[in-house]
């Protein structure tokens, strides 16, 4: 079984963005097998965040983008964002770091195992 995660950086080398501000999300498949991962693409989504209040219209849009992703990380999510995202059965990071070396460590700490990712649903 692949893993997939959506790391919400605006370059691909660094996760910088506020999940509710992203209007992309690289898309990194792990084979938990060879050890290993990829890079399977970028998908393009609107804001979540309109000011200071979640547009719900979007937030769906958005789940409907990752409908295939088992966890998200982000720089920085709302408390009532991860909440809906967990909610719906996917796994979230706060985890500002630079993207290789961070997906070495999901990779040496099996965290697919360790946080029991599931496979999402849509609501």
């Amino acid at each position: 079984m692949v893993y997939r995660l959506a790391v919400a950086s605006t370059d691909g080398i660094v996760v910088n963005q506020h999940f509710g501000h992203a209007q992309q999300f690289h898309i990194i498949e792990i084979d938990p097998e060879n050890l290993a991962y990829s890079y399977a693409g970028t998908r393009e989504t609107e804001r979540v965040c309109q000011g200071h209040f979640h547009n719900e219209s979007s937030f769906d849009k958005v789940i409907d983008v990752l409908s295939d992703v088992h966890a998200v990380i982000v720089a920085k999510i709302g408390q009532g964002a991860s909440q809906q995202l967990e909610s719906r059965g996917l796994t979230v990071y706060e985890a500002p770091f630079p993207i290789e070396p961070l997906m070495e460590k999901v990779i040496s700490d099996k965290l697919w195992e360790v946080d029991k990712w599931q496979f999402p649903t849509k609501n």
